[in-house]
């Protein structure tokens, strides 16, 4: 179950919009470099992190509206939030650079198959 608020929805297709567009470009540039092929993953999880903070901090960053109300006479702040498993949108960047970062170590640390050019 997925589970989300606002326009939260919106960091799976940006991920794997993006994320899958760069991929697909640098590997058809990169193809045949052996390991380092995997970069395109890392620069990949960049570019969609990038793409997915900057929307969630304009999507969060909206104005608030201040209600008052009628019975009790206390003010009700209400905000918009956009969030996915209530981590807001611009937050799972940080998890998709983290990723990026362990893509790179795994590359540049020979982790995973050695392939000779």
């Amino acid at each position: 179950m997925i589970i989300w608020r606002g326009w939260g929805i919106l960091t799976i297709p940006i991920v794997a919009l993006t994320g899958g567009l760069v991929v697909a470009i640098l590997h058809n540039l990169m193809a045949g470099t052996g390991r380092y092929a995997g970069l395109a993953l890392t620069a990949g999880l960049l570019t969609a992190a990038a793409v997915n903070w900057f929307v969630g901090r304009r999507l969060n960053r909206r104005p608030v509206r201040e209600l008052l109300d009628p019975t009790t006479g206390e003010r009700v702040i209400v905000r918009r939030s956009h969030d996915l498993f209530f981590v807001p949108m611009q937050w799972w960047s940080l998890l998709l650079i983290a990723a990026a970062l362990v893509s790179l170590f795994a590359i540049l640390f020979g982790a995973g198959p050695a392939v000779k050019s």
